[in-house]
């Protein structure tokens, strides 16, 4: 019996790879459409797309992106700091 799904990326991935001012975009038309704050944007993807960290169309989401390379390095804003 298999446990679980094969997913080939995880949440914060495929919102890098969808772009996340798109992300935003959807969002903010759920809140407005159901108008509740249920749907509202979180303060840190406001940020994110605001300073221009939109994924993998600008090289920095919520992971670092370098033409010609597949591995997935986490942007440095969210890594640990000693």
């Amino acid at each position: 019996m298999k446990l679980g799904m094969a997913h080939p990326m995880g949440p914060l991935q495929l919102a890098d790879f969808i772009g996340l001012d798109v992300c935003l975009a959807i969002i903010n038309v759920l809140q407005s459409g159901f108008n509740s704050d249920k749907y509202a944007p979180c303060p840190l993807l406001v940020n994110m797309v605001a300073t221009q960290n939109l994924g993998i169309k600008t090289g920095s989401g919520f992971y670092k992106y370098t033409v010609g390379s597949k591995d997935l390095i986490v942007a440095d804003r969210f890594k640990k700091t000693k």
